[in-house]
């Protein structure tokens, strides 16, 4: 990780660890995983959607690769640490509703997904040609309760 995000992370992160982190946890949360070559444990702050005992992600970063090895992830969601399997959702009708979802419930994560929002909404065409040359991945967090 550059030390430029490393930075940008930095204030979320602090925010979402401490009793303040109503501010921001609606709606971005801290995910951990382990990475597939080192073993380590890195944690990134991300916007997040909810839907039952679903969490729907998206990125445009690398570190989705570690989620295919290693699916076991930890999620710092509203103030308390849950467990769950990630899958990245390789299906592009599938990642676009993802990303759509996100974005439209999300509205500051369209700029860092790279998407143009017109009247609250995404285009397909928009959406489609994120998770196909954008470069977003969609990732579903199926949880399996708290940590």
């Amino acid at each position: 990780m550059s030390r430029i995000s490393r930075l940008t992370n930095a204030v979320p992160m602090l925010v979402l660890h401490s009793p303040a982190h109503r501010v921001m946890s609606g709606r971005y949360a801290v995910i951990e995983f382990t990475g597939r070559r080192s073993g380590r444990t890195y944690r990134t702050p991300i916007a997040y959607v909810q839907d039952g005992s679903r969490v729907l992600l998206s990125t445009d970063s690398t570190w989705w690769r570690n989620l295919i090895d290693r699916p076991g992830v930890r999620l710092r969601l509203r103030g308390r640490e849950v467990v769950g399997q990630a899958r990245v959702v390789g299906d592009e009708a599938e990642a676009a509703e993802v990303l759509r979802q996100l974005v439209e419930r999300v509205p500051g994560y369209s700029r860092p997904a790279g998407v143009r929002m017109s009247g609250g909404r995404v285009s397909a065409a928009e959406l489609a040609r994120a998770v196909t040359s954008g470069g977003s991945r969609s990732i579903e967090v199926r949880l399996e309760g708290p940590r």
